[in-house]
């Protein structure tokens, strides 16, 4: 029996649930979806249960479901797929899926273990319901380590640029803070961590490897053993994302430093790895202007899975890796190019080198000098590959007996609380001018499972005769459920709820307005969780109410069921000041405290009281809970108080209360973000001013749009060399366009293509960048497709000419669009762009954008529209293919078309991109509409 076997989790048969939004295979996945997929293997493996709940960014088509679920049910493991729908009416944001993730766990099989990642949050309600005693009692909840966000934005020495970073950050440390256990992969991030000011689990947070068996098998299998003795270095690799955090300028900068060293040796660098952003550049554009003097030659590979990345690197005759991230925790990177045996350049800091046997001499600082320096003396001095610090058998085996030694029959008995009284507790009902609302409202007040309650009403000075008269009849009732009726001059909400405060001797009070409707287990929740935490407030979901069908929902009764729409989360103070991420006013508050912060504050004809209280207690530093389930129906869909007061003195009650030290982590976070969002805009202004000054500034501009798939990119960046008469560069991305497709290829052809006259060039402008299509393009970017088409809508109804990069951003948006949710706003933004007048240089993009639009409004583009797409991609196609024109001048070919669909199309060449754009964004939006299509509809015109 060997080590592994002896700890083997056979007799136990634990039920483990891993929930991630990253898995291989799976859309984009990273060292998270890795992490988890390889301990999901070795759970399944050792006689664990495994579940795996995926909550992927964006949704899967139900084929691509199958296949995952197919794929791992091969492996003993189920997987389920989040579906926050089911539980969250409205647009998807963070919140509602660490909500959706809670709904769907508490309805799954009871689990011994449920690990999360700490990245954005998901297990925030979770661990929350425990630390309650609500759920999950027998369940330890592990919050594996990766690196949360703010992590990444000091390792990009960035700013937050979006609220919605600042609530994730919430999310991630309320996640760590509560988890029975914290495991990180490194030492290295533990420690910055608690240098940041996040909370550990006390004694309950280590420090255990990622598992990669699994990877490093699939490394080696079918290739040949590392050599024994270095070789001379052929190739020089870098194996990185090319963005910032990364290390990619800093590589560059090495390179320009080692130019005629590896050009003297030639020795050819690969850049490895998926294209992203530098210094706010596209990193294609970035590596154009800095490739111009570089005389060794380069290649790119920025198609490859993992995967292919190894098949790429072993087919190598003797690479040296580069690894330039200055700050990783603990990047599969390394340890994939220790598994193949290569010699390997990296990082100093962070948690790299604990990956790496101890004393390994390719580390050293990331710092263009260091690093130039470094990979001189690795080439010179026959680098030899690392061993890894630990074997793969005991980073197993430290996993195998966590899960053993550490499960709920051996974690601390903290949510097992002793009998105890049950407080007494004040359930305060304001009313104004409702009387028959006030009697459901009291219905569900005698309904209540807890038995020790005070019902108090308070009649904020109703000045009908019908009301009064209601009250008087009312009041024998309220007597008989052991409550009373309190009448007072008309002060509005603070008043009314500080008159019932004044009167009871309750430990605890419980405010509900008059047109709400509280489920019976509202108050026994709420005190259940007040007791469990000893917080100051306790607050709740609600489920909207239609006041159309008030009578129909408070009979069905069964309101925790239905979807919620709000879901706060209790902090952060730096976005409550702001928005009202606390909770509504039903909420269960200890009196003393209550007192100590002097009330609610009383001001006539102004909203917010409850908010405003909220955010006062918060910055005294008392605690507020959110029980993550619906304990009341909120009535909707008639004028409120909050829609006929002022929404700014609204907002302007909770500014004056705003006391936040100028130097606390509040305020600095609020710095952070008002100059995030500053310098995202004003960065992109002058990037966009500056390529304004250049020939090619209209390619470029596209460019600048996120969005766009690989191809698409690798094709408008061919189009950018060839026009800057950068042919070595154009050769590399057209090589790597090609890496990914079977077609045969000819340098021949390529080179007398790169050669072919360039499009004009569109006349410069010199327009700054709408700082609209900023706030839109980052509601992109945090996956909120349907806030962005909304916006993109609004703008392209407003007055006025469309800013200059307007359809490179709605192309970006409408590749997020799922057609049946969003087929009345394309409807919406097709009808507003079909009065504006198109510039010339804008026609090719605005036509995408049309035809996009009319099948996602459940059309089929016009044939004379998909025509001139078509038209103006023949011309670009018989530029780009030399070949083709001279066959298509000599007669050969009728046309630049009849050549791409016979065998361009299957050759990889570069061409049609419109119409590449047009199916690529479609069958984003799971619209099964190719190329070839969309040639065979043009053609009927």
């Amino acid at each position: 029996m060997n080590a592994l076997q002896e700890t083997s989790l056979r007799l136990q048969r634990p039920n483990v649930c891993l929930v991630t939004e990253e898995l291989p295979g799976a859309g984009g996945c990273g060292g998270i979806g890795a992490a988890f997929y390889e301990l999901a293997l070795l759970l399944a493996g050792q006689g664990a249960v495994v579940d795996i709940l995926f909550c992927p960014v964006a949704p899967l088509p139900d084929a691509e479901i199958e296949r995952l679920r197919a794929r791992f049910r091969e492996r003993s493991i189920k997987l389920d797929v989040l579906d926050v729908g089911r539980y969250v009416e409205g647009a998807e944001s963070h919140e509602c899926r660490a909500y959706a993730v809670f709904r769907q766990l508490e309805a799954a099989r009871a689990y011994d273990f449920v690990h999360f990642h700490d990245y954005k949050g998901l297990g925030f309600f979770c661990v929350n319901a425990k630390r309650q005693a609500l759920a999950f009692a027998d369940t330890v909840l592990v919050v594996q380590l990766h690196g949360p966000t703010r992590w990444t934005i000091e390792a990009n020495q960035a700013f937050f640029v979006h609220e919605d970073q600042l609530k994730i950050d919430h999310l991630e440390r309320e996640s760590i803070r509560g988890a029975d256990y914290a495991v990180s992969p490194s030492a290295y991030l533990i420690e910055w961590l608690q240098t940041h000011g996040f909370e550990l689990p006390p004694g309950r947070h280590l420090v255990i490897k990622n598992v990669c068996s699994q990877i490093v098998r699939e490394l080696r299998s079918g290739r040949a053993e590392p050599k024994g003795e270095p070789e001379s270095v052929t190739d020089l690799v870098l194996f990185a994302r090319h963005e910032d955090r990364k290390g990619f300028a800093v590589f560059c900068d090495a390179l320009d430093r080692l130019d005629g060293f590896l050009a003297k040796r030639n020795i050819a660098v690969t850049f490895l790895g998926k294209f992203g952003l530098v210094d706010t550049q596209p990193s294609g554009v970035y590596l154009t202007d800095r490739s111009r003097t570089w005389r060794f030659h380069y290649k790119l590979r920025t198609g490859l899975d993992r995967s292919g990345a190894a098949d790429y690197l072993a087919g190598l005759d003797s690479p040296l890796v580069v690894v330039p991230s200055p700050f990783e925790n603990s990047p599969y990177t390394v340890l994939e190019a220790a598994a193949l045996g290569m010699p390997l350049v990296s990082s100093c800091d962070g948690g790299g080198p604990e990956l790496l046997e101890a004393g390994y001499p390719g580390v050293c600082p990331i710092q263009a000098q260091a690093l130039a320096d470094k990979i001189r003396w690795a080439v010179e001095n026959a680098l030899p590959a690392p061993r890894p610090a630990q074997s793969l058998e005991e980073i197993e085996r430290a996993w195998l007996d966590f899960h053993r030694q550490c499960g709920p029959a051996m974690a601390l008995p903290e949510s097992a609380l002793p009998p105890t009284p049950q407080p007494k507790v004040a359930f305060a009902i304001t009313h104004y001018e409702r009387p028959g609302k006030l009697v459901d409202a009291l219905i569900s007040a005698a309904r209540q499972t807890y038995p020790n309650l005070e019902i108090i009403v308070v009649d904020d000075g109703s000045a009908s005769e019908s009301a009064r008269q209601a009250l008087t009849q009312l009041e024998p009732f309220i007597a008989r459920a052991g409550g009373r009726l309190i009448r007072r001059e008309n002060g509005y909400l603070g008043a009314a709820r500080n008159t019932a405060l004044a009167v009871t001797d309750a430990p605890y009070i419980c405010f509900l307005d008059d047109d709400d409707y509280a489920l019976p287990e509202l108050i026994q929740t709420l005190v259940s969780a007040a007791l469990a935490t000893g917080a100051e407030v306790v607050n709740c979901l609600n489920v909207f109410m239609p006041e159309t069908k008030r009578a129909e929902v408070i009979a069905r009764g069964d309101g925790h069921h239905h979807k919620v729409c709000y879901v706060p989360i209790g902090g952060p103070l730096s976005v409550a000041a702001s928005e009202n991420c606390l909770g509504a006013a039903t909420a269960l508050i200890k009196t003393d405290a209550l007192r100590a912060i002097g009330g609610y504050t009383e001001l006539r004809g102004v909203g917010h009281e409850d908010y405003e209280l909220f955010l006062r207690m918060l910055q005294a530093g008392m605690c507020l809970e959110i029980v993550p389930r619906p304990l009341y129906l909120y009535e909707v869909g008639r004028p409120s108080m909050l829609s006929r007061t002022s929404l700014t003195r609204n907002f302007r009650r909770c500014f004056d209360a705003c006391r936040m030290p100028a130097d606390g982590a509040a305020s600095r976070d609020q710095l952070s973000l008002a100059l995030g969002k500053k310098v995202a805009i004003d960065a992109h202004n002058r990037l966009w001013w500056q390529y304004s000054l250049l020939p090619t500034a209209a390619l470029r501009h596209q460019a600048m749009a996120q969005g766009s798939s690989r191809e698409d990119t690798l094709a408008l960046l061919i189009k950018l060399a060839v026009a800057e008469s950068n042919q070595r560069l154009a050769l590399a991305f057209a090589e790597d366009l090609r890496s990914t497709s079977t077609g045969p290829s000819s340098d021949e052809e390529d080179m007398a293509a790169w050669h072919a006259p360039a499009p004009a060039a569109l006349a410069p402008t010199a327009k700054v960048y709408d700082p609209r299509l900023a706030d839109i393009r980052l509601e992109v970017g945090l996956g909120r497709g349907e806030i962005a088409l909304d916006r993109l809508v609004a703008l392209a109804g407003a007055a006025g000419a469309l800013p200059p990069e307007f359809f490179p951003v709605a192309l970006s948006v409408l590749r997020r669009c799922e057609p049946q949710r969003d087929q009345a706003r394309c409807r919406a933004l097709s009808a507003a762009l079909a009065g504006k007048r198109m510039p010339r240089a804008q026609l090719t993009e605005s036509r995408v954008v049309f035809a996009v639009l009319e099948y996602l409004s459940g059309r089929t583009a016009p044939p004379a529209l998909l025509r001139e797409i078509v038209d103006d991609d023949e011309r670009a196609y018989l530029v780009l293919n030399a070949d083709v024109a001279r066959a298509v001048e000599s007669g050969s070919l009728a046309n630049g078309v009849e050549h791409y669909v016979a065998f361009g199309l299957r050759e990889g060449r570069a061409g049609f991109a419109a119409l590449g754009q047009v199916a690529s964004i479609l069958q984003a939006c799971q619209i099964d509409v190719e190329v070839a299509d969309l040639i065979g509809a043009a053609s009927a015109a």
